[in-house]
């Protein structure tokens, strides 16, 4: 039995109620021979434009609704399944609202910036569970500041070992010690490490004395530990990355939309 989520809520009943929609509309389009052609002038694209409109200040409100965690108003998962599909019938419903006519004027660009809104809403919604759930995986559980602590006593431990070592020794801590600073910026652009080369440890552990080899080992094994909590950290920084960059895009176009949408209507209603 595959596991229920936003897209397939109660077996894709906001899929089902937005096509059943769609069809109507579609239909009553199709019938319609308004005097100089369909566009968004007539009574149907009025009555369109106006539906399309309260959609769109609907898919708005979403944002408000993740916020209220004791509303009543349905779950929020359903509240997501709704604003997935009505947005993507938003897509269509705006075309016969307008009667496939677009040009270069604001009318075209709230268009646009609808379509970035929803491409980049249904890419974040899509993208934000596995992303999420894939930091907590990569991490453990903890804390970013406990692995960064992990990471430091590693660091410290393989450096215990190297008191009064050999040079060959030290030549191999210094070949496998990934210089470490905790920041983002580090996270990002310098952190893509290998995984410590068995043969290449194999061919250094040879040149060391053999009273240093249990050391030695123990010290790979630390090192080696301590590039995989490197890397499961900068993957988690890279997620939150994306979903940032998600963000940054969305929620500014959806603002810039309400905008345009504002104009929109201001100059059917006052300038034409």
């Amino acid at each position: 039995m595959s596991q229920e989520t936003f897209l397939n809520y109660r077996r894709f009943k906001w899929l089902w109620i937005t096509a059943a929609a769609l069809v109507v509309l579609t239909i009553i389009y199709a019938v319609d021979r308004p005097i100089g052609g369909r566009n968004g002038g007539t009574a149907v694209g009025y009555t369109y434009g106006t539906l399309a409109a309260l959609g769109i200040v609907w898919l708005m409100a979403f944002g408000l609704r993740k916020r209220s965690y004791r509303s009543s108003l349905g779950t929020l998962e359903g509240w997501l399944a709704a604003h997935v599909w009505i947005g993507l019938g938003l897509l269509l419903l705006v075309p016969l609202h307008s009667g496939f006519s677009f040009s270069c004027n604001v009318h075209t660009l709230a268009y646009l910036l609808m379509v970035v809104t929803i491409v980049t809403g249904i890419w974040g919604a899509a993208n934000y569970s596995t992303l999420s759930a894939r930091i907590s995986a990569h991490r453990g559980g903890a804390k970013d500041e406990l692995v960064v602590e992990r990471i430091q006593d590693l660091s410290d431990q393989a450096e215990q070992l190297c008191r009064g070592k050999s040079e060959a020794f030290l030549k191999l801590y210094n070949e496998f010690c990934v210089p470490f600073k905790p920041s983002l910026g580090w996270i990002l652009l310098r952190s893509r490490q290998p995984k410590v080369d068995a043969s290449a440890a194999s061919g250094m552990l040879s040149g060391v004395a053999e009273g240093e080899r249990a050391d030695a080992v123990s010290m790979i094994g630390l090192l080696d530990q301590r590039l995989d909590m490197l890397r499961s950290l900068a993957e988690q920084a890279r997620i939150r990355a994306l979903l940032r960059v998600w963000l940054y895009v969305h929620v500014p176009v959806s603002f810039a939309l309400c905008v345009a949408l504002v104009v929109h209507i201001f100059s059917v209603f006052y300038l034409w």
